[in-house]
């Protein structure tokens, strides 16, 4: 591949793209978006059984754990055992570790099959001291995908979160993933002022029209458009810089999957 042709592949958030020795390597770049939900009533439209989870659930999470995020964007570059190790790390530290203990309003997701009763979804929540309640982990068996469990299973979290007199549900998602993103907005999860983020869709913004442009194959309709995105993603780095000088990085720098 030459630089030009790699110049011209289109481009999303979320990934590192690098050229060398004549290649193409892509790779996510593991950068997140924080985002909030107001703690309301919810509606629960559950396709199978709901409860809270128990203590004895980890072991049982990690068959799901490992099924749903087994062609997950977020671990393409992870070999099977670098994903058992990242699962059985991550159950860990919400169930026993520095995140946890799990709130009460953490759920599980229960289906009858053949063999029993089985777990096929979780919701599982976290305290942060600064944020409040976290939507720490949340995962579905593929073939339970697609069919609302995800919604059912943080909408009956966030109805134990109302009775226990919360007002904010936090959650993050990486850019890479976008199913991720689209569930979050769809749910009512609104992202917190975050300028690294709005660098990276203002270069995704200024690539696309640049690599169109080259291609030929930009209609003045899509020309219009991206120019509208490109000036809006402008204008939100110009504010959060602005933002920056007033408060500091700490105002437009949400910290969380780490903590």
């Amino acid at each position: 591949m030459s630089f030009e042709e790699w110049e011209r592949l289109p481009r999303t958030p979320g990934w590192k793209w690098e050229y060398y020795d004549g290649c193409a390597h892509v790779r996510p770049n593991h950068q997140y978006a924080v985002t909030t939900a107001a703690v309301a009533r919810r509606p629960v439209n559950s396709p199978c059984a709901l409860r809270r989870v128990l203590p004895e659930d980890e072991a049982a999470l990690l068959a799901v754990y490992l099924e749903a995020f087994a062609d997950d964007a977020v671990f393409c570059d992870y070999t099977d055992e670098q994903l058992l190790q990242a699962a059985r790390a991550d159950l860990r530290e919400s169930f026993g570790g520095r995140r946890a203990p799990l709130l009460p309003a953490s759920r599980v997701a229960l289906a009858v099959e053949p063999a029993g009763p089985q777990l096929v979804g979780a919701a599982l929540l976290s305290q942060e001291g600064t944020y409040g309640p976290v939507l720490d982990l949340l995962f579905i068996r593929p073939a339970w995908q697609h069919r609302g469990l995800a919604t059912a299973l943080v909408s009956s979290a966030m109805n134990a979160l109302h009775e226990a007199g919360e007002s904010v549900l936090t959650s993050c998602y990486q850019l890479a993933n976008l199913p991720s993103r689209a569930w979050h907005r769809a749910f009512g999860f609104i992202e917190r002022p975050d300028l690294r983020y709005a660098q990276a869709y203002y270069r995704y913004a200024r690539h696309e029209l640049s690599r169109r442009k080259k291609s030929g194959e930009l209609t003045g309709a899509d020309c219009a458009e991206l120019h509208v995105e490109l000036t809006y993603w402008h204008d939100q780095v110009e504010a959060l810089q602005r933002l920056v000088e007033e408060q500091g990085y700490e105002a437009v720098t949400p910290r969380l999957p780490h903590w």
